[in-house]
């Protein structure tokens, strides 16, 4: 098997696992009593977890084979959900999904690398289809996950889940990974251009705080508006539809950015975060109900700044790739665990509407940072 394929359904699982979090948030509640803030830090402890594993992997993968990386990595991902479906507490569940975002970290990074190492003369498409189909299993897993919970229990939703990175491991025991850059001891090493990725970890930061707090609220926000357990579209509740929406929205713009093929510029980054922050501070001065739709057109403004901050921050460093996208990756899970809870404690505190208010800041300081991004890339010329 190639890497494009192990790729597809890796990242797939990945957004099962990105929108864990708010798609159990109820089952979570009522079994260990958390409130919102409590309930924003499960999604905190996930993605603080991502960027252990995101930075303590990139050195490594530039420079170590990738095949035992990955089936390693997945094998732990493993090993965590079955810890977290056997947790007793709520600290044990937290510590649980701290492993589980350290091992998917892991992954992530060596993913993100050997994509455009295979395909670098359509990097940019490549990686956005490899995150489209992430975007594909948030907006699938969802709901699906939700109902598991809802029929079966939370445990058996996990254990589900645990199954599916096993057969991801023996999958991984058959790939073909691309060779790392830096596995000759001989290979020097350069520089990280820190005017380059300073502006790409601050944008990280923001989108992905953005991204994951907006997937684990979505519920508790359409409750506040009234609408979190009316039936939906084949009687699935508008909550975790929402949460499909935004990643249905991520799916769509993904996809159109791959069948483009354009090339990784800082543009999509300011034009996305200025779309989606209008978006939603309209949508939550408004208190617009119209909440699928609403999370859908966020997600499509948002779409394509994450591959393309992946490749701006790879090719910045070619030779040490896994290690300049893990310092920027990394920024983006400080960013996924204090945004979730600064949006938790304004709306705790606010009002719902002011949860969404701390998102469309978010959106904002993406498109700031990617103005600051490209003055840096054009200096540096």
């Amino acid at each position: 098997m190639s890497v494009m394929p192990l790729a597809l359904l890796a990242f797939f699982a990945f957004g099962v696992l990105l929108v864990l979090p708010g798609a159990l948030q109820p089952a979570f509640a009522q079994a260990f009593g958390l409130d919102l803030a409590q309930s924003a830090g499960v999604a905190s402890a996930l993605l603080i977890g991502v960027g252990v594993g995101v930075v303590a992997s990139g050195p490594v993968v530039d420079r170590a084979p990738r095949r035992p990386l990955f089936v390693a990595a997945s094998l732990a991902c493993l090993f965590a959900l079955v810890g977290a479906a056997l947790a007793p507490s709520y600290a044990v569940l937290i510590a649980a999904l701290g492993a589980l975002g350290i091992a998917s970290g892991c992954y992530e990074t060596l993913l993100n690398a050997a994509v455009p190492e295979a395909f670098p003369e359509r990097a940019a498409a490549r990686l956005s289809a490899a995150h489209a189909s992430a975007t594909l299993g948030a907006a699938l897993g969802a709901p699906l996950l939700a109902r598991a919970a809802s029929a079966f229990g939370w445990a058996a939703a996990l254990g589900t889940l645990a199954a599916a990175f096993a057969a991801l491991a023996a999958l991984g025991l058959g790939a073909r990974f691309p060779a790392p850059p830096g596995a000759s001891p001989s290979t020097p090493t350069a520089p990280l251009p820190l005017r380059v990725l300073a502006p790409l970890a601050l944008a990280a930061c923001a989108y992905v705080g953005v991204e994951t707090a907006f997937s684990a609220l979505l519920p508790a926000y359409a409750g506040a508006l009234g609408v979190a357990e009316q039936p939906g579209w084949l009687g699935f509740t508008r909550g975790s539809l929402a949460i499909s929406g935004f990643w249905v929205g991520l799916f769509a713009a993904r996809i159109a950015f791959a069948r483009l093929a354009l090339p990784a510029r800082p543009r999509e980054l300011v034009f996305g975060g200025a779309a989606a922050a209008g978006m939603l501070a309209s949508g939550a001065a408004l208190a617009t109900t119209w909440i699928e739709a609403w999370s859908a057109a966020v997600g499509f403004a948002l779409g394509a700044v994450f591959p393309v901050l992946v490749v701006l921050a790879g090719d910045a460093a070619p030779q040490r790739r896994a290690t300049a996208l893990a310092l920027v990756v990394a920024f983006g899970s400080v960013g996924g665990g204090a945004i979730p809870w600064l949006a938790g404690e304004a709306g705790g505190a606010l009002g719902p509407a002011a949860a969404m208010f701390v998102l469309a800041a978010g959106c904002a300081a993406v498109a700031l940072a990617a103005l600051f991004a490209r003055r840096g890339s054009l200096q540096s010329e």
